[in-house]
């Protein structure tokens, strides 16, 4: 009919069931049940198959995204560490047989962090809950794995105790204690380290080392079965170690101290070497896994350590010899790569066994979550995006048709 448009002969009617829904070149039929413009009853069941198939592997997708995270977290935070003992620590059945034998399980360089020199705000909260978690699992893994008679710290406890205020000297006491909470302190021996009373940057003061010595017990000679322990402080140069009695032949003398002493040349040592005359001198400070061979009375070392970290040395107590031994850091955050626990096993009939147990890496489990978490970030934004350009499109689709294509000023 003359002046009548071309456009209605297609009629738009949402409210008739027989109503005539217009093709929309180039839109899917999916998109078009997004929007409203058909109904699922409506749809050819190869289509809906599809439609059924791309939601279903859509949730599969997302739950096995979440899937994935939470196996990894499994893995990192709790098989690693149980696996640890069993596949890479050594057996210690058969290193002691009876109560002729005393373990002594060595804690070098936990170094709490403090407020001070770590990250301000929640992310240092965070750094120090992670690094204070570490330590606290690592050790009951390696307490209850050993079953020692005495545990061993070799000093720098805390990371910040020379500059730390009495209030947060305090606090770093508790989150210590809560720490080693399976440690029997009256069966434990605690030497202080240059970051626990000064001495590393600046002279060491005494206020610091008589409050260490206020929290952690100052006695320096301790007799403990066939071993005699007598701390030797290296930092603040101290003659304590005079009160020591001469060494009985029925007991084998062990110096602990913070600082490495055989490494060291000074007149400190030549006259504390000669004197104390120990079996064993047990240290850290150096983060490292070392065994160093010198001669007992005068501490000149014969036999240097190997560039490798040490795993485990065995040797027999000697009237012409000094076996010194340095244990690694149990802490994550000490720059080094790797961390563990010393274990050293004492015969009364003078054979020693020493191991170190080698912990997880903390930066690779770290490394590993960082790295599942940002692939899932990736994921879920492509999808976001994708989801929103596929809407897009298809609004593009509909709306020209409305006006567009099938009405013109010129058709009336």
């Amino acid at each position: 009919m003359k002046g009548k448009p071309r456009f209605s002969r297609l009629k738009w009617d949402y409210q008739g069931s027989a109503a005539k829904v217009p093709r929309f070149p180039n839109a899917s039929t999916f998109n078009r049940l997004k929007l409203g413009l058909t109904t699922p009853s409506r749809l050819k069941p190869e289509v809906k198959l599809y439609m059924f198939i791309k939601q279903y592997i859509i949730r599969c997708t997302v739950k096995f995204a979440f899937l994935i995270i939470l196996l990894v977290v499994i893995i990192v935070e709790w098989l690693e560490y149980s696996f640890t003992p069993l596949l890479f620590w050594p057996k210690l059945s058969h290193l002691f047989t009876s109560h002729n034998s005393i373990k002594l399980l060595i804690v070098g360089d936990p170094q709490l962090l403090g407020y001070r020199n770590c990250a301000p705000g929640l992310f240092g909260s965070i750094i120090r809950w992670d690094a204070d978690r570490y330590v606290r699992k690592t050790f009951a893994l390696a307490y209850n794995y050993v079953d020692p008679d005495i545990v061993v710290f070799l000093g720098d406890n805390l990371d910040e105790g020379e500059i730390a205020t009495e209030d947060e000297f305090i606090i770093y006491f508790k989150r210590f204690c809560d720490i080693f909470k399976e440690v029997d302190f009256n069966k434990a021996l605690i030497v202080p380290g240059d970051n626990d009373i000064g001495g590393e940057g600046a002279p060491p003061q005494p206020f610091f080392e008589k409050r260490f010595n206020r929290y952690f017990r100052d006695d320096v000679f301790i007799r403990y079965q066939f071993l005699e322990f007598l701390k030797i402080n290296y930092i603040t140069h101290s003659n304590n170690y005079r009160i020591a009695p001469n060494v009985s032949e029925s007991t084998f003398r062990v110096v602990l101290s913070h600082i490495p002493l055989t490494p060291k040349y000074s007149s400190f040592i030549n006259r504390v070497i000669p004197y104390v005359q120990p079996h064993i001198i047990l240290s850290a400070h150096d983060h490292k896994s070392l065994h160093i061979v010198a001669e007992r009375k005068t501490g000149i070392i014969i036999q240097t350590p190997s560039m490798a970290d040490l795993t485990s040395c065995s040797f027999n107590i000697s009237d012409s010899t000094i076996h010194e031994i340095i244990a690694p850091t149990c802490s994550y955050r000490m720059g080094t790569n790797k961390m563990g626990y010393g274990v050293l096993i004492i015969n009364k009939s003078g054979e020693v066994s020493y191991n170190v147990l080698w912990l997880p890496s903390r930066f690779r489990q770290l490394f590993i979550l960082l790295f599942i978490l940002v692939l899932i970030c990736m994921y879920l934004l492509f999808y976001i995006l994708k989801s929103c350009l596929r809407k897009n499109n298809a609004v593009n689709h509909v709306y020209p048709y409305n006006l567009n294509k099938f009405y013109s000023s010129s058709s009336l």
